[in-house]
């Protein structure tokens, strides 16, 4: 049977025969990306779920936050909260590509009972903020902010590209380069219509500057020991992201220690999800319709 696809606003959901009760999967895009970041894999997991798709605030075809404000993380977590409220299950899996991975372990340490198992996809934890780089960490952002907003109050207007030069910056201006299948997938819900047929992005520009809460890995290893995430956690990781395997190293050591994490590594870079989603469905299938989520 064909699998059908709909669009509902700034949600993109897999529908397909009966829904198994309490099947949720909620899944969140990277920083700056969108829920076509998840077009090549969600075809390849397990149909009896039921995968929603959503587009953080800000990112894809969802509305902005309020205007006039800096965009801050904690701010999304509460957009989790209200999705899980939304739905109302008793309990969901979250799978989280970077940024909406992070958000994920942290919403499983604040909502434990909300949480059945967690997917992490080339992420662990928020990028931490030391205690020796805090003033330069929030004065930059607040600087960045208020050039924004003069440039917005001056009449400011987004660039406009042809689609080729729109897909190109989706592809090579990131952390780590995609491909161009993958980047066409984000430019769906990237891009709108501009003037003589070219394109804007839709992405709010203050997420750039988006700021994260002011804690270091001893702060993030201390929280995990006094809230540990006691769901069944899945982590891959791709080999070639030495920047993100470095970064991460202290935490991901911390939970190594614990049997409900299991970590696997796969060719790829950071979006090895999205550029070869073959290598990483396979884990995420069996850790699914695993009971105890054990691989």
């Amino acid at each position: 049977m064909k699998l059908k696809y709909q669009f509902l606003g700034g949600t993109f959901q897999r529908k397909r025969g009966a829904i198994k009760k309490d099947a949720h999967v909620l899944v969140f895009h990277g920083i700056m990306d969108n829920a076509g970041s998840f077009d090549h894999l969600i075809p390849l997991l397990p149909k009896q779920f039921y995968y929603v798709c959503v587009d953080l605030p800000g990112h894809g075809l969802s509305s902005h936050f309020p205007k006039h404000i800096p965009i801050y993380t904690l701010s999304y977590i509460m957009v989790y909260k209200l999705l899980t409220d939304y739905f109302d299950k008793n309990h969901y899996i979250i799978m989280g590509h970077s940024y909406g991975g992070q958000l994920g372990i942290l919403y499983a340490q604040l909502y434990p009972q909300c949480v059945e198992k967690l997917i992490l996809l080339d992420t662990i934890n928020l990028i931490p903020v030391t205690s020796t780089n805090f003033k330069h960490y929030l004065v930059e952002r607040f600087d960045n902010f208020l050039l924004f907003e003069k440039k917005m109050l001056n009449n400011g207007s987004q660039p406009t590209y042809t689609y080729d030069e729109a897909v190109d910056k989706l592809q090579l201006a990131r952390f780590s380069p995609i491909s161009t299948q993958a980047a066409i997938a984000l430019s769906h819900r990237s891009l709108m219509g501009a003037e003589n047929g070219r394109y804007r992005f839709r992405l709010d520009q203050r997420i750039k500057n988006s700021i994260n809460p002011l804690r270091d890995f001893k702060y993030v290893i201390a929280t995990l020991k006094a809230d540990p995430v006691l769901c069944p956690i899945l982590i891959i990781l791709g080999k070639e992201n030495k920047v993100q395997l470095r970064y991460m190293n202290p935490v991901l050591t911390h939970l190594k220690k614990f049997k409900n994490v299991k970590v696997k590594m796969v060719d790829g870079y950071h979006d090895v999800h999205s550029d070869s989603p073959e290598l990483v469905a396979p884990y995420i299938c069996l850790f699914l319709l695993h009971k105890k989520g054990k691989l």
